[in-house]
């Protein structure tokens, strides 16, 4: 599951849930690594994903806000953070522990 695609960014899975209501600016997510190829980033490793609003009206989907995964003292931006595509279309509560998400680590 984890691969690189055409921009050369990298692709984990993870395990988790997000904590806090959508509208609460601290909420973040918290769960494990479940694969991975990156040396900094193993399998079973636990992570946190936040959130940042650009604080500004924004014109264009790029310029809303960045995600940030954190896992010990390694922290890359993410360019996509969604919920496998196995899950997609299910509603769903995203704060439902050991739900699947695919973060896109931006290749540095």
């Amino acid at each position: 599951m984890t691969k690189a695609n055409g921009s050369g960014n990298v692709v984990v899975c993870l395990s988790g849930a997000w904590r806090g209501e959508a509208t609460d600016p601290q909420r973040s997510f918290h769960g494990d690594v479940v694969v991975s190829t990156l040396e900094a980033l193993p399998v079973g490793a636990a992570v946190e994903v936040t959130y940042r609003d650009s604080g500004r009206r924004v014109t264009g989907p790029g310029e809303h806000g960045t995600y940030t995964l954190r896992s010990g003292d390694h922290t890359w931006t993410l360019s996509r953070f969604t919920q496998h595509a196995s899950h997609a279309g299910e509603s769903r509560d995203d704060r439902t522990p050991a739900t699947e998400w695919e973060a896109e680590l931006v290749h540095h």
